[in-house]
């Protein structure tokens, strides 16, 4: 079957997405659309993982529990994002009654349901009347049958991955699954991976990794983004418990510098609870802003190709 362009109401919608989870899918979903949101450029976060890490932990969001996220795959019911969760960002919560997509999915035969087909109508639906410029998915690493409709719906697919052989052997099984999809008819373009929790110091390793995704990729049409995430223990740390993305940190962190010092003219007691771990988190934040820029870049290369 030959490849289709895809529904045009779903042109900017990006998955990000490996079948090995603590590769940084939801940290890269919400800080990039974070950085990524203005008030007249709206972005919207589709939270597609029963964890819900991009709901709870980076953006502080109770949410539904996945329900509206569920219902959308089931019956096609439509979407109602938490709006302004960041200005001009939405989302769609994700949760743990996204667990019954898959029990959805094992009966599909016998009741007709379409996840994919559904999913496409729901998030269409939503696009055409929000307007959103940009919409990144964030997606859990074991739930197939979620997966396989999400590569169905979206445009784009952003792989991170770490540079152990685990994360790596999901980007294996990832790239397997896009070009099923591709194959079953599917839009979806590779727009390439990105290594996460990276020591940019070790070049040599950097290189050899990229490499070896690279090798990969072969025959997608992908390679690896120029841009990689920094390793920042002490970030990663603050910016769950804070509930805070890349982006608000920094700002998060000279709030709380110049509060210590503050408190230490006063001869208060600097060991607070409400500390921060980061001294610096400016550079993992460059690290996101220079990701952000170059995906877009690449959609928009993407775009101009469409159009020729």
């Amino acid at each position: 079957m030959s490849v289709i362009a895809g529904d045009p109401r779903l042109a900017r919608t990006v998955l990000v997405a490996n079948q090995k989870g603590g590769v940084g899918k939801s940290s890269i979903v919400t800080s990039v659309a974070a950085l990524t949101a203005r008030a007249d450029r709206r972005v919207l976060i589709v939270d597609a993982d029963q964890q819900a890490n991009a709901t709870q932990a980076d953006l502080g969001v109770e949410g539904d529990r996945g329900r509206g996220l569920a219902m959308a795959l089931q019956y096609s019911a439509p979407l109602e994002p938490v709006r302004d969760v960041r200005p001009g960002l939405d989302l769609i919560p994700g949760g743990p009654m996204l667990a019954m997509v898959a029990a959805a999915h094992a009966t599909a035969a016998q009741t007709g349901v379409d996840l994919r087909g559904n999913l496409v109508q729901a998030l269409g639906a939503l696009c055409t009347l929000e307007r959103y410029m940009l919409v990144l998915i964030d997606s859990g690493p074991g739930d197939a049958p979620l997966l396989d409709a999400l590569l169905g719906t979206v445009r784009y697919l952003v792989v991170p991955t770490r540079d152990d052989d685990g994360s790596l052997a999901g980007v294996e099984l990832l790239a397997a699954r896009y070009l099923r999809a591709r194959k079953a008819g599917s839009g979806v373009q590779l727009l390439g991976v990105v290594l996460f929790d990276a020591n940019p110091r070790a070049t040599a390793r950097n290189a050899q990794i990229l490499h070896e995704v690279d090798n990969l990729l072969e025959g997608s049409g992908a390679r690896s983004f120029e841009s990689m995430i920094r390793s920042d223990r002490a970030a990663a740390v603050d910016l769950r418990a804070r509930h805070l993305t890349a982006g608000e940190l920094v700002a998060a962190a000279e709030d709380y510098r110049k509060q210590r010092l503050q408190r230490l003219r006063d001869g208060g007691d600097s060991d607070r609870s409400d500390r921060l771990w980061s001294r610096d988190p400016s550079a993992l934040a460059g690290d996101y802003q220079q990701l952000a820029r170059e995906m877009l870049a690449r959609i928009a290369t993407a775009e101009r190709g469409d159009q020729q």
